[in-house]
């Protein structure tokens, strides 16, 4: 049987203040909680990727220290994943600070640990961190 681990990235309050996502929230969260239910059902391990930077920006993106651009901030309810998604205390939470959940994190080590032969990857900002780990994983 294959070992399979569903990894979920910046799923996070602040990215659905403003349309289109928060016009998608419901359906979002629902897809996404489906996919979880089933990865638990199948005793198959999930991954919750989230974006954190301090609040003076120090750790942030240039752009985003330029542009003094404020959001998943430590400490703010806008850096935490979306409180209707199923997150447990058995699953795994990454916090990266960069496009890709693997730059400076514990990803590599996580899933060495696990070896997973399959992996699923889904969640918000694909034209960029999606993307940039599906790229990673090939």
């Amino acid at each position: 049987m294959h070992k399979s681990v569903f990894i979920v990235i910046d799923v996070l309050n602040d990215f659905f203040h403003n349309q289109p996502l928060s016009d998608r929230r419901g359906e979002l969260v629902s897809a996404i909680n489906q996919l979880v239910r089933n990865f638990r059902e199948s005793g198959q391990p999930i991954i919750w990727i989230r974006q954190e930077f301090k609040s003076d920006l120090s750790d942030a993106f240039l752009e985003m220290r330029k542009e003094n651009i404020r959001i998943t901030i430590a400490g703010t309810e806008g850096a935490q994943i979306l409180p209707e998604l199923d997150v447990q205390p058995v699953d795994t939470v990454v916090v990266k600070k960069r496009y890709s959940a693997f730059f400076r994190t514990t990803l590599d080590e996580v899933l060495a640990t696990l070896r997973p032969d399959i992996l699923v990857v889904g969640g918000i900002n694909t034209h960029a961190c999606v993307r940039s780990d599906q790229h990673r994983l090939v």
